[in-house]
């Protein structure tokens, strides 16, 4: 079984789908013309509709983003995620829940659809343009996502083994992106964690802060994902896990208050171990190749 192969065997590939109509247009050049002598370096849009009414579903498109993001990892296709199979489940789960929430606010804006545009006629006047509102409303919201297997390219009848090989190539070459992009971003997450754990652990102002339990919170849920979203195995990452893992194991974060001398040691150990981890980002690759999906 190739390296590949291991990995189709631990995750597949999510496509979430999710859009909110404009709600605002680029202004005529023509008016423009009337408007600015300049016109030429003067581009402009118009509200169709109050903003603030389509801001409801901008941000229930954003937590769903964010939620699928934050249990996969990045591809080389733009729009689609690599997800652990240990969390699909729980994402399509999540997402149905956001969907629903999703449709109950696009039915909120239909409710008041007439009326808002009613409003944008008293305010845009002369720029107001009834063909720029659509008949059917609903066609302009999509929330919709789906589960790709992942697989290497099949030596079948259909591919001549001249196209095979190219194509066996691109894909070969694509998980190499794929595996390359996976790490630095499971690295930058942990950089950032522990780096934010280290600006709490030192004081400000010259008074001392209090460490809470609370603080270790996302270091010990990154720990605790880990064997689950590093499906590329990044030996790496798991070293500097293990070190992380090893500073905390038995620490108190209240007992710390009271024991500068450890506190301070958890610090430097925390610092050491973020410059570690930055130092690794460094070490990788910077190509990052985004490929269309094909429609």
């Amino acid at each position: 079984m190739s390296e590949y192969e291991k990995v189709f065997k631990k995750a597949c590939l999510i496509q979430l789908t999710s859009s909110v109509w404009m709600g605002s247009k680029m202004l005529d050049q023509n008016y423009m013309n009337k408007v600015s002598a300049n016109s030429e370096w003067l581009r402009g849009r118009k509200f169709l509709i109050n903003p603030e009414l389509l801001g409801p579903l901008h941000t229930s498109s954003h937590q769903s983003r964010d939620l699928v993001k934050r249990y996969s990892l990045p591809f080389p296709i733009t729009g689609l995620y690599i997800i652990p199979k240990e969390s699909l489940s729980f994402v399509d789960e999540r997402l149905k829940f956001q969907k629903e929430k999703y449709e109950e606010k696009v039915e909120a804006f239909i409710a008041c659809y007439d009326v808002a545009r009613d409003e944008a006629k008293r305010h845009l006047g002369e720029l107001f343009n009834e063909a720029d509102y659509p008949l059917d409303i609903r066609t302009k919201f999509k929330f919709d996502w789906r589960f790709l297997a992942l697989d290497v390219p099949g030596k079948g009848s259909v591919l001549s083994p001249e196209i095979y090989e190219r194509e066996k190539k691109k894909f070969e070459e694509m998980m190499d992106d794929a595996r390359n992009m996976a790490a630095i971003a499971l690295r930058e997450e942990f950089a950032e964690i522990v780096a934010g754990l280290v600006d709490k652990l030192n004081s400000t102002s010259g008074q001392p802060r209090t460490i809470k339990s609370s603080m270790f919170n996302k270091l010990h849920e990154f720990i605790a994902d880990l064997s689950t979203r590093n499906i590329f195995s990044d030996v790496r990452l798991m070293e500097l896990m293990k070190v992380a893992k090893d500073t905390i194991s038995g620490i108190s974060p209240y007992g710390l208050n009271y024991n500068d001398q450890m506190k301070n040691k958890i610090k430097v150990s925390m610092k050491t171990l973020n410059d570690a981890i930055n130092d690794s980002i460094e070490e990788l690759p910077k190509r990052k190749i985004r490929l269309a999906l094909a429609a």
